[in-house]
């Protein structure tokens, strides 16, 4: 039987989905395939809430018979060959890192060896083979405007493979293991949220977005939605034009449609260079940072650096893979300002942890936070001012830090300016209940931002150059 393949990435949804409408529109019948690819499952940037929620967002397509399976995309493609003709292969483009680069480059060469047509769609206002910035933000608009690729399911033939690879015993019952503090994928719980947000949240949006405790509920929640692909950027923007108009406070909805738009920003730098996973941005940092101290990596990871907004957002990021902006920011801060590491030693650990990982997103943000990219103010962030502003009244912290929970507010805050009777009196004593504190973090802020500006200084004339965001665009550019 001669059919066609829709490869399902991250895009598993039913609407606005261009390659299952034009495999509905070429009238073969086709497989919509999704592979739990070793090469994903075995990188450094890969966790199982990661395949947990892209396994519930396939389990929530309802209607449709999915084929799932698990190994190398070509040892797949060669097991479904033996039994079928494949004429095409849709799939959304995916701006990855450069493990999956190459596999595409590869699964290029195998379809053209083989005379299998490979169609790729745009996703997202992410544009392939861009040389330059230059009119982006006009094509971004243009391309959100379009109208949705909306696929005629009634008219659909799709067939289920029963000859792939199941998938491995011990891998499906991690899959179908439950964890309450973490969203579950799907693509009706991504309009679920959404039209919640729309209609309770979205006006105090902005106002709210910089406390941990607030912002876990008045931000919209799509992220991990939208990196896997369970609702398209697309959507999202028209459904906003289509309530604006309801919203009594259009300066925070605003906000809102705003950073739809830097998504697509931080993609569209890693789809020019891709080597932005771990090259810093202005090579004149390249001889900073490069020791790494073992120690401070483990406290940091484990929430026991003894600064405790810092400690309550690591061990928060590892249960429930979600954090605000401003503690992602200030997390990164810490590692790579106080702490003073490398922050490619930092970025695959928070890579594992944000249940809403995207490439993109993830590496540019670090690099900025780091202060590597050349072209962003330089930002320390004062973890004892941020958890002093943030959480004033420390209930983030009492949640995600419970042996400072009995303390009065002023010692959460700062431990270590406990005295011997206060701790006396609180039954507390500092370093034994609570890890006294790696660093001393006004002299730590001292030494990086001296260190930060002095390389800045001496590369004066690369940081005033409207051009960095071309460096070596045309050898990592992804035009296949």
């Amino acid at each position: 039987m001669k059919i066609n393949i829709v490869w399902l990435k991250r895009d598993i949804r039913t609407r606005d989905h261009a390659p299952f409408k034009a495999a509905i529109e070429s009238g073969l019948p086709f497989v919509a395939l999704y592979v739990y690819e070793d090469i994903n499952l075995n990188y450094q940037d890969f966790d199982i809430r990661h395949a947990r929620f892209i396994w519930q967002s396939l389990k929530s397509i309802e209607n449709i018979p999915l084929s799932i399976t698990q190994g190398d995309i070509i040892e797949i493609m060669e097991l479904i060959k033996s039994h079928h003709e494949i004429d095409t292969v849709f799939s959304h483009q995916e701006t990855g890192l450069e493990h999956t680069y190459e596999r595409d480059k590869e699964f290029k060469r195998y379809c053209d060896s083989h005379q299998i047509k490979w169609t790729e769609f745009q996703q997202h206002g992410v544009e392939r083979a861009r040389r330059d910035r230059i009119g982006w933000d006009k094509s971004w608009l243009s391309y959100m405007l379009k109208q949705l690729e909306t696929p005629d399911w009634q008219k659909a033939e799709v067939i289920h493979l029963e000859n792939l690879p199941v998938l491995n015993a011990s891998f499906l019952e991690m899959l179908n293991s439950k964890n309450d503090h973490m969203q579950e994928g799907g693509e009706k719980l991504a309009w679920d949220e959404f039209e919640n947000f729309l209609s309770h949240r979205a006006q105090d949006y902005f106002g709210n977005i910089s406390y941990p405790e607030k912002s876990r509920y008045y931000c919209s929640r799509l992220s991990a939605y939208i990196s896997w692909g369970n609702i398209s950027v697309r959507q999202i923007y028209q459904r906003c034009r289509q309530v604006r108009d309801d919203i009594p406070n259009k300066r925070s909805f605003d906000q809102f449609t705003n950073r739809l738009k830097w998504h697509c920003h931080f993609m569209q730098k890693l789809e020019m260079q891709v080597d932005i996973e771990y090259k810093n941005l202005n090579c004149a940092f390249d001889e900073i940072r490069r020791k790494k101290d073992k120690n401070y990596l483990k406290s940091w990871k484990q929430g026991m650096t003894g600064f405790p907004l810092i400690d309550a957002a690591m061990r928060c990021v590892e249960k429930t893979g979600y954090l605000n902006f401003r503690l992602r920011a200030l997390v990164v801060s810490f590692l790579t300002h106080h702490l003073w590491q490398p922050w490619q030693k930092g970025a695959p650990h928070l890579a594992r942890m944000f249940l809403d990982y995207e490439p993109g997103i993830h590496y540019s943000q670090f690099q900025m936070q780091a202060g590597t990219t050349g072209i962003n103010t330089i930002r320390i962030y004062n973890p004892v001012k941020q958890s002093l502003e943030k959480d004033k009244d420390a209930k983030f912290i009492k949640t995600w830090v419970p042996e400072l929970s009995k303390l009065p507010v002023e010692f959460i805050h700062e431990p270590w300016k406990m005295s011997e009777m206060d701790q006396l009196l609180h039954e507390f004593k500092y370093g034994r209940d609570y890890p006294k504190r790696i660093i001393d973090h006004e002299k730590a802020s001292e030494y990086a931002r001296a260190k930060l500006w002095e390389t800045k200084k001496s590369d004066k004339s690369k940081y005033e150059s409207k051009e960095i965001l071309k460096r070596h665009a045309s050898s990592f550019n992804r035009n296949r």
